[in-house]
This record gives C-alpha cells, structure tokens and sequence, in this order.
C-alpha cells in the first residue's frame, strides 16, 4: 500500500505555491488596465485608435472620492499610432474599491460597470 503522505505533501506545496504568487500592486494594475484597454479599442471614441503605443505614462493623483468606494486617478501619457502621429493626453480612470481590491470602472468614457 502506497503512502498516502506524499500526495498530500505535493498538493499542499502546490497550493502554498500558488497562493504565494506576486500581487500587482495598485499603480502596476493602473498600468496594466491603461495599456490593455487601449490596445483594446476601447478608447476610439476618443480617438486613440486600436493597439496605439503608450509612452510616458505617468500616474498623477490618486484620490479617494469621500465614503463612496470610488478612487479618482489622474492620467498622463503620450500615444503613438501606426502612422506615428504622437499626441499627448490626459485622462482620468475610475476605480471602485471592492474591500482589498480595486476594479476599474470608468476610463475613455467607457463604462465597465455594466460588464460585471
């Protein structure tokens, strides 16, 4: 009969492991939400077309709006397109906060509320 212990030991490691994993902290998530929506075309409405490069992304306030659970964060960040025609924004992104995490809710007049 086989020992049941090293099974055991394995799963539990590999759960160890897994919960062990690097958070994104909340600018690095800022990041990583600018780019993927951009690239995403979520923003053409407001001319930044499909998979536009991002440069110079700098993250300015972050503001939390009262007791609502919603933080307010100011954008600056320059896009290139394909045809290299560079222009210089600046956005804002809001988050609400769902206790530890923070899920973005508005940005390029888009609303991810409703996608929830």
């Amino acid at each position: 009969m086989k020992n049941p212990i090293l099974p055991l030991i394995i799963v539990l490691s590999v759960l160890f492991i897994g919960s062990c994993d690097s958070k994104l902290s909340f600018r690095d998530k800022i990041k990583q939400d600018v780019s993927e929506k951009i690239a995403s075309g979520f923003c053409e409405n407001d001319q930044i077309v499909k998979d536009a490069e991002i440069k110079n992304l700098k993250i300015g306030e972050i503001t939390p709006i009262g007791n609502t659970g919603m933080i307010d964060v100011s954008l600056e960040f320059d896009v290139v397109d394909s045809d290299g025609t560079e222009q210089h924004l600046e956005k804002a992104m809001l988050y609400i906060e769902n206790g530890a995490s923070k899920t973005l809710a508005i940005f390029c007049d888009y609303d991810y509320r409703d996608k929830n």
